[in-house]
């Protein structure tokens, strides 16, 4: 199968600055295996400057000032190859131009987010029309594919909702490393202190102003208790705004138990996720995946995070962590963290059923239901029950 994937520009394939988006791009597109073709149109950066091929995939790079422009160019491209399918990662309003360009091509669009499937964005009407125009839709999550049907009224049948994967092995690598404790003690922190751990964007979805508040009363109670904050305002961005001195503001009355780390490279946040005990995220929006919680669990680290969106069908509360609604942080997280530390069978227990779970969720796994889908967009367009000549899912290397 030759399949296009149209990233949605802004950021680079492979990600260079952490991106969502891009790195699910990057990570299922490897394990879609040599019998299938790949097409990945993304942006030109200082560290892939040009277009080039690696295996199956080739990137085919663009300089991006902006939507239009950038969709311009890859439609062009499209033109000479005539793809199976096409993938549109996250950006529906791609949709309409692409159907007027390739009106008998199957295309999919995969939604990682509300975020860009909602006003100011995009109208619901606008949206709905994406729905007719397009073949199939993905979601990363039950809960997005019910928000699309329920409320955009979306059809049903062409709604997919599929879980996100997770490579274990270099989670698993690091936590062996020497260079843990290392970190540990460039960052301040002795072998006694008990590591409470966040990793992302520092943005008010996030929750992290309910997290500081909360832990003021674990510190109350657990003078051993640190909390390290990795992430910026943005993907490689460590501007400072408003929101974050609101969030240095409340984590200075805790003086060095509290420590903020810039912005981390993907490539090197399995090193850090091994400097926590417990990894905290506490999303109060409707989080659609939150792709954190299932590497902290790869990490073999529980999770205490929010029944928040779709973070409830990754975590399992009392298996592979705890499911606390952001207002009762202040009140249940002192709690949760006084029942981890004075059962350690209770929480070494807890982090062997996190990384068990996270054993479940395999970029495999998610390749193979997006090649299930793409099957049938392409049976439905052409009339086939089987696309003839077509590599069976089953090669998936």
């Amino acid at each position: 199968m030759n399949i296009a994937i149209i990233s949605p520009g802004p950021f680079s394939v492979p990600p260079v600055k952490g991106s969502s988006v891009e790195h699910d791009i990057d990570e299922v597109s490897k394990v879609f295996g040599p019998g299938h073709q790949v097409t990945i149109y993304t942006r030109t950066c200082p560290d892939y400057p040009q277009s080039a091929r690696e295996e199956h995939r080739e990137f085919v790079r663009f300089a991006y000032s902006g939507p239009r422009p950038y969709l311009r160019r890859v439609i062009r491209d499209l033109r000479k190859r005539q793809p199976d399918v096409i993938l549109v990662e996250n950006r529906p309003h791609f949709v309409p131009a692409l159907r007027r360009h390739f009106p008998r091509a199957p295309i999919v669009v995969n939604m990682h987010s509300h975020v860009y499937a909602s006003p100011p964005l995009i109208s619901p009407e606008q949206m709905r029309r994406v729905g007719r125009l397009a073949d199939g839709i993905l979601t990363n999550s039950e809960y997005l594919r019910s928000h699309f049907i329920e409320k955009l009224r979306l059809p049903a049948s062409k709604v997919h909702a599929v879980h996100l994967g997770v490579d274990v092995a270099p989670y698993q690598a690091a936590r062996n490393s020497r260079a843990v404790k290392k970190l540990r003690r460039q960052l301040g922190l002795k072998s006694h202190h008990r590591v409470l751990f966040y990793a992302g964007r520092l943005i008010r979805e996030k929750g992290v102003h309910v997290l500081l508040t909360a832990f003021r009363n674990v510190k109350v109670r657990d003078p051993k208790a640190r909390l390290v904050i990795v992430g910026g305002t943005g993907y490689g961005s460590n501007r400072e705004n408003a929101y974050v001195r609101r969030l240095k503001a409340l984590a200075e009355p805790l003086g060095d138990a509290v420590i903020f780390v810039n912005f981390v490279p993907g490539a090197q946040m399995p090193l850090y996720y091994q400097i926590g005990d417990v990894v905290a995220t506490p999303s109060v929006w409707q989080e659609p995946f939150c792709r954190v919680n299932l590497e902290a669990m790869a990490s073999g680290k529980p999770v205490i995070t929010t029944p928040r969106g779709g973070i409830g069908e990754v975590v399992n509360h009392l298996g592979s962590g705890f499911l606390i609604p952001p207002k009762e942080w202040p009140k249940e997280l002192p709690a949760v963290w006084e029942t981890l530390w004075s059962a350690p069978r209770f929480r070494s227990d807890m982090g062997r059923r996190a990384l068990m779970r996270a054993g479940q969720f395999s970029w495999h796994a998610t390749a193979q239901e997006y090649l299930r889908v793409f099957e049938e967009v392409i049976a439905k367009r052409t009339g086939r029950k089987q696309a003839q000549g077509r590599q069976p899912l089953r090669s998936i290397g």
